[in-house]
């Protein structure tokens, strides 16, 4: 069987739900999965599906027509450099999130005696990532959701990686002094206003979990506040915090940490939007 034969197909079966560019990519990360064929290395391959192929590629097409995502379906998502277990209990890792681990990595790699705190850790591909690129660092991270812990251990074993995991409701300041003092907090929280939910795409409103992704609108910097006040106790002496954040509230984010008596800087994404804060203590 012609892959591109196949891969025409499947485009049109999806035209409507996906963008023909972006359906292409879904059709590649679908093809490796099941067959380990990379397609943008050998874009003529051929091979011979059996019965197994042929149900399971029909499940995955009927599954994406009702806006399922293709990690959920795979359950498969890749983050920096390797691929991490996720369901629907965690987020699918985002590129704009590896912006932010790349920039701590940047600025700490080859230190010695590092300790990292990992707020609302997910799949763990923060935390994760954190490790095996600063392997000499201590890492702890925090997750409310027992679900998604299950899921970052099962990815911190996967990797090799030992990480502290804790679960605990982070806005409870009760519960902080059970949380390490830290070199280095990070945090990809909450932080999508509610009143964002008529924008954004069916597939992510449908399948991602809403407690990892929106906020109230009439509180949307909750986990900001909690964070800088956190870490007026909870990072060590010249402690940094790296955060990513809502690309509407950037000047407002900043302003919150400078008036905890931190020094910042507001860094944009790929895409030039204001998306990351590094607030280092003065």
């Amino acid at each position: 069987m012609s892959l591109q034969k196949l891969k025409a197909g499947f485009i049109e079966n999806l035209k409507g739900i996906y963008p023909a560019d972006e359906a292409g990519n879904i059709f590649n990360l679908a093809i490796e999965n099941l067959t380990g064929i990379d397609l943008r290395n050998n874009s003529a391959a051929t091979f011979t599906p059996d019965g197994c192929f042929v149900k399971m590629w029909n499940e995955i097409e009927q599954r994406l027509q009702k806006n399922e995502p293709i990690q959920y379906i795979l359950n498969e998502a890749w983050f920096y450099d390797i691929p991490f277990y996720v369901n629907q209990s965690v987020l699918i890792p985002r590129p704009e999130t590896e912006e932010l681990v790349d920039w701590i990595i940047k600025d700490h790699k080859g230190k010695q005696d590092l300790s990292i705190l990992d707020i609302g850790t997910g799949s763990g591909c923060i935390p994760v990532i954190l490790k095996r690129k600063i392997p000499e660092s201590e890492v702890s991270s925090c997750e409310i959701s027992s679900e998604a812990l299950l899921v970052a251990q099962k990815n911190a074993r996967k990797h090799k990686t030992e990480i502290n995991f804790i679960q605990s409701d982070f806005l409870n300041k009760e519960r902080w002094p059970s949380l390490p003092k830290s070199d280095i907090i990070v945090s990809n929280p909450p932080y999508i206003p509610q009143q964002e939910k008529k924008l954004m795409h069916e597939n992510v409103l449908a399948h991602e979990p809403h407690l990892a992704l929106f906020v109230e609108d009439t509180n949307p910097l909750i986990f900001y506040e909690a964070i800088a006040e956190a870490g007026t106790t909870l990072l060590k002496d010249q402690g940094t915090i790296y955060v990513e954040i809502f690309e509407g509230l950037g000047q407002e984010t900043q302003s919150l940490f400078d008036s905890k008596g931190f020094s910042t800087i507001l860094k944009k994404d790929m895409h030039g939007k204001d998306r990351f804060i590094k607030a280092l203590q003065q």
